[in-house]
């Protein structure tokens, strides 16, 4: 089971302490005695955990979650359902890249291959393995249970890098072994899941830092306050500990904290950025004015670093993470400066 996300613990301050009763005097939360009368039925025997058909252990849907509830995986060919409100409660679910396929109309269907583009990827290179027409160094696309595309993807003796759930390349890189680490890269994929909602590409401060493999950076500012959290997942380390103002940050104050001066938290490109934000605000309070032109911001990775390619009014160039220029500027009206990506 995936551990809870800061973004989860986010979501749960805010429903519980917005949370709305609804009308009458009764009493309606679960208490430890609320259970003490409840009959539970036994979960199915697929689930046996050493059954090697496995299941999936959910909260109950009846009141107070008092007993065990799990859905047993169904293989391919056998009968499922998609669903129907009169029947809200249900023992199983098709298992792994599969999905419940059934006549329009239909509620029952039958187990088959999931037709996403990850999974037909495995199929079509499954099909040409089994046929001898396989690629030099040709790989099988990695897919999650959903049928979308895993967390990463590696190249044999290059790198491996973090993929979106649609399979493009996102944010997040480390170097290929011959197992390859498991990458979570969970914070370079919040950071274009929330990209798809906001509609915008999102400033230094209004996403959680990543470090270079797509990962959470140990520690977080939030807002000038700092914690730790799980690198894999973004949780707070020490969800109970005060949150720590950044100007008072230590490896005293804060135990996950490696730098060698107080407050350091915030990256070269960072601080570059927040300089400029700190004084168009200014000249919007000074004025008045909604807008600010003038002044060209610098683009930084997820990680906090200067991105490869940077840009001002007129031209494009390369730099390297720490914002030293590396080639000739060219004019962003040019054709090399159109395609140009630093990556050589």
């Amino acid at each position: 089971m995936y551990k809870k996300s800061l973004l989860f613990y986010t979501l749960t301050y805010f429903a519980t302490t917005h949370y709305v009763f609804g009308a009458g005097d009764e009493d309606i939360r679960c208490v430890a005695s609320s259970c003490k009368d409840v009959k539970c039925s036994s979960v199915p025997k697929q689930c046996n955990k050493n059954d090697t058909s496995t299941g999936i252990y959910m909260l109950s849907p009846d009141i107070c979650n008092c007993c065990d509830y799990c859905l047993y995986n169904l293989v391919e060919g056998e009968d499922c359902t998609i669903g129907d409100p009169s029947n809200p409660k249900h023992y199983s679910i098709c298992g792994p890249s599969l999905t419940c396929v059934a006549e329009e109309n239909q509620i029952d269907g039958t187990c088959q291959k999931m037709s996403t583009e990850c999974a037909l990827k495995q199929q079509n290179y499954d099909k040409r393995r089994e046929d001898g027409y396989l690629g030099t160094m040709e790989i099988r696309a990695n897919c999650d249970e959903d049928g979308f595309y895993d967390t990463y993807k590696c190249t044999p003796g290059q790198t491996c890098h973090c993929l979106h759930l649609n399979g493009s390349r996102i944010f997040g890189e480390a170097n290929f072994n011959t197992i390859p680490s498991y990458m979570p890269c969970a914070c370079s994929r919040a950071y274009y899941d929330a990209v798809e909602v906001i509609g915008r590409e999102l400033y230094p401060t209004e996403h959680f830092r990543c470090t270079e493999n797509g990962n959470y950076d140990h520690v977080q500012c939030i807002n000038e306050k700092c914690l730790c959290v799980d690198t894999e997942d973004g949780a707070p380390t020490f969800p109970d500990d005060k949150l720590v103002p950044l100007n008072k940050v230590t490896n005293e104050t804060l135990t996950c904290y490696k730098g060698d001066k107080a407050g350091n938290y915030y990256k070269e490109c960072e601080v570059a950025y927040l300089e400029i934000r700190k004084e168009v605000l200014a000249k919007k309070n000074e004025t008045g004015a909604n807008l600010v032109i003038g002044y060209s911001y610098p683009s930084c990775d997820l990680d906090g670093t200067y991105k490869p390619v940077q840009e001002n009014k007129t031209h494009k160039y390369c730099v390297n993470k720490q914002g030293s220029l590396l080639t000739t500027p060219l004019e962003k009206n040019s054709q090399l400066a159109q395609t140009m990506d630093c990556s050589e």
